[in-house]
Formats: C-alpha cells, sequence, structure tokens
C-alpha cells in the first residue's frame, strides 16, 4: 500500500508538468539528462498511398543524433536519406534537412534539397518543401494516461536505484498535433505536389532505446473527421504504459486511458499487417479501430532497437481513414 501511495505521488507530480507552447516548440537538448535526447518527428499519407516521413533526434556531442527522410510516391517507389544529412544547425536543422516554425504551435515548413537513394541504391535528386499546419492544438501528453494504472505499473516492480535510474526515460515532456501536409517533392526534376493528412511529435528528455521492450504507436485520422494517437509502450524494467488522445470533428479532445495490448495484436506475427484495437477513454467512451498495414519504413536505434513504420489505413468507428501504425521491438528478444 505504501508502494503504491508513493508511486501515486511520482505520478501526478510528472503529469502535473504544464508548459507554455512557446517554451515546448523550442529545442531542449539538457545535458544534465542520463540520456539527452530531443526528437521530433512528421509523418504524411493520403489515400492514394503516397506517404513521407522526417524525424530528427538530438543527444549531445556523446551520442550521434538521428535522422529520417523518406517517402513513398504511387508510381514511383520508395526514396529516402542512407547518409546523414549534416552537422547540426540552428534550431531544428541537421545538413540540408531543415524544420522552419512558421506559427507557433501550428505551423511548420519541412524543407530538404539534396540526394536520396531507391531501394536499389540509385542516386536521386531530390527538393521537398512541405508545410504541416495543426488541425487543433497540441496535445500534451501530461494529459493523458491513467494515473492509477501507470502507478501501479510502476508500484509492482522491483525499486532500486538502477530502476529509479531508468524510471527517468517515463518522464520526458512529450506532445503531439495531428492536421495536413501540403507541399511537393521534386524527384529528378519532376514535380510530385502532394496534400496529406499529416500528425508530429515532439518529446525531450532522457531517452535510452536499449531499455525499451517493444511498443506500438498508431496514429490518424478518419473521413469522419475524426483525429487519434494511440501508444502502448513496453520497457525492459517496467510494464506496460498506455497513453493517447481522440479529438472529434468539433474539435473536443478525450484521453485515452486503455486500449488492446501488444500481445493480442501481435498474437500470430509480431508486425502484424491487420488488427484490431480496442480503445477506452476517461469519459467512459469505447472505440474501435481497424488498421492495415501497406509497406513500411525501417529504421534500426542505437544497434538493437527496430522502429517500423508503416503506411496504414484504418476503419475508426466504422468510418475509413489513412494515417501511421508504427511498431518497435528490442532485436535481442524477437525475430521478425
Amino acid at each position: 500500500m505504501i508502494k503504491q501511495f508513493i508511486a501515486r505521488q511520482m505520478v501526478k507530480r510528472t503529469k502535473s508538468r504544464q508548459f507554455p507552447v512557446e517554451y515546448l516548440e523550442q529545442k531542449h537538448v539538457d545535458l544534465d539528462q542520463p540520456y539527452p535526447n530531443d526528437s521530433s518527428y512528421f509523418y504524411g499519407g493520403d489515400i492514394n498511398g503516397n506517404a513521407f516521413i522526417t524525424r530528427m533526434a538530438f543527444r549531445g556531442p556523446n551520442r550521434l543524433h538521428e535522422y529520417w527522410f523518406d517517402f513513398f510516391l504511387q508510381g514511383k517507389g520508395y526514396f529516402g536519406l542512407t547518409r546523414d544529412p549534416g552537422e547540426e544547425g540552428t534550431g531544428f536543422q541537421q545538413g540540408n534537412l531543415k524544420w522552419e516554425p512558421i506559427e507557433v504551435g501550428k505551423i511548420w515548413r519541412v524543407t530538404y534539397k539534396g540526394l536520396v537513394h531507391d531501394r536499389q541504391g540509385n542516386e536521386h535528386s531530390c527538393v521537398a518543401n512541405l508545410v504541416f499546419t495543426g488541425d487543433h492544438p497540441i496535445y500534451d501528453f501530461a494529459k493523458s494516461s491513467d494515473h492509477n494504472a501507470n502507478a501501479m505499473a510502476i508500484a509492482s516492480e522491483k525499486w532500486n536505484k538502477e530502476f529509479f535510474f531508468h524510471m527517468k526515460d517515463t518522464h520526458q515532456v512529450h506532445y503531439e498535433q495531428t492536421g495536413t501536409f501540403k507541399g511537393s517533392i521534386i524527384l529528378d526534376d519532376q514535380t510530385v505536389n502532394l496534400h496529406m493528412m499529416a500528425s508530429r511529435d515532439h518529446s525531450f528528455g532522457s531517452r535510452n532505446w536499449l531499455t525499451w521492450d517493444r511498443h506500438y504507436w498508431i496514429t490518424g485520422v478518419s473521413d469522419a473527421g475524426i483525429h487519434w494517437t494511440v501508444t502502448t509502450i513496453k520497457w525492459q524494467f517496467l510494464g506496460r504504459l498506455t497513453a493517447g488522445f481522440i479529438t472529434a470533428a468539433d474539435g473536443t479532445t478525450d484521453a485515452i486511458i486503455e486500449c488492446t495490448d501488444l500481445e493480442t495484436i501481435s498474437r500470430e506475427k509480431l508486425l502484424p499487417d491487420h488488427g484490431i484495437v480496442e480503445i477506452k477513454t476517461r469519459s467512459g467512451k469505447t472505440h474501435m479501430m481497424e488498421f492495415w498495414r501497406h509497406g513500411e519504413f525501417a529504421y534500426l536505434h542505437d544497434g538493437k532497437y527496430m522502429m517500423r513504420e508503416g503506411i496504414g489505413t484504418y476503419k475508426f468507428d466504422g468510418s475509413d481513414g489513412v494515417g501511421m501504425v508504427e511498431f518497435g521491438f528490442h532485436a535481442d528478444k524477437y525475430n521478425l
């Protein structure tokens, strides 16, 4: 009982953090953290199957930064960066890959000019200019998750110095936003204009991929105007934690406190191409989300943690949708 009380106080303190948008939207690499990390991500996709993904993680002078810049164009195939885009620049920039805030908390411009490679290793010239516009205000995950469930998960573990050291990874500031991507990708002098649903996130604090066991993160927008993100993570040192949100067409948002677990979703296949997730929210509602994966972008973090970013389509409460279906797992424990 005492452990549960202390764990609840720990969760409440973490979840009570609230920062102004102007602060959240800046880059934060705190070198006092055990594994300093500032990670941001943009995803775009449309009903035709076109998809775009980019990520930058700044991790201080002692660890290499991380980068993604990949896209799939119908009729052309997969393309992306296979080499480091360059040195860290001012703000959110690595070499020729740059993200610029146009309106705080709402609009960002993503640009890149340089070479990309197809999956056969051939070089192509690329000029990308895409503008993300949020449809709703950013959602700070400090408002999400079930305090009691998280406290019970923490209290059930053996507490020691190592456990609390790793727990710092769960204390990250994390927020997300859904909206639209508009712009173009010029590939080998051929222009492809894009108008996609979009999702982005930004997190900062401490992150050590080697402590992650497995997770999924699923985000999208339905034809009915429903926006959602649902995530569940299991660490090597801690049981499963769940968070997320659902934003209705009228802009009202409901926090996700429970969802179908990883073992059920991937009972037959570690990376399922299809699955059904039952979602329960703080207001007491239950939603059903069915997903399909149509191709993927693959990444490896810190030499061990496998990430698969699936191009997704959905039925969310019966309404069609598009988005991203991410699964991740520790390579030492799971094999495809």
